[in-house]
């Protein structure tokens, strides 16, 4: 699994971002990332894309962690409350269904004070292809 791991922490978007992988198991992903100045809307709170991207990294961690090539097929946010610069988030992603050709997952993103930012919804379409030989 540590290959895959691997992988996954070098995904050239979430590495952009400042995201950082930080946990992958079955099922199950954490990360986290630091809110910049850049990605401040003009309210000067922190824009819905870059709390959505964090979420859409741990889902597409957990969701692909059984090996098996998950695509999103659908995913919903519900923004709480708002956050802003070096406001460090942290985003789970957990399966609520067990693996098989549907895959549905609940994203919670807080911040430091555990505070509820956002929480979404994702499923995803399981691919019969694997995503790392060595596995």
């Amino acid at each position: 699994m540590e290959s895959l791991i691997t992988k996954m922490r070098q995904d050239p978007y979430a590495r952009y971002l400042g995201i950082s992988v930080e946990e992958v198991s079955k099922g199950y992903a954490r990360a986290t990332m630091t809110v910049t100045e850049q990605m401040l809307n003009f309210h000067g709170s922190t824009n819905g894309g870059a709390i959505f991207s964090l979420a859409d990294v741990v889902f597409a961690c957990a969701s692909n962690s059984h090996n098996e090539v998950a695509v999103g097929i659908t995913m919903t946010m519900h923004y709480m409350k708002a956050s802003f610069v070096n406001e460090k988030l942290v985003a789970i992603a957990e399966e609520e269904t067990t693996p098989h050709r549907l895959g549905l997952y609940r994203i919670v993103v807080k911040n430091e004070a555990n505070e509820l930012i956002a929480l979404a919804e994702g499923m995803v379409y399981r691919k019969k292809s694997l995503i790392v030989a060595e596995y």
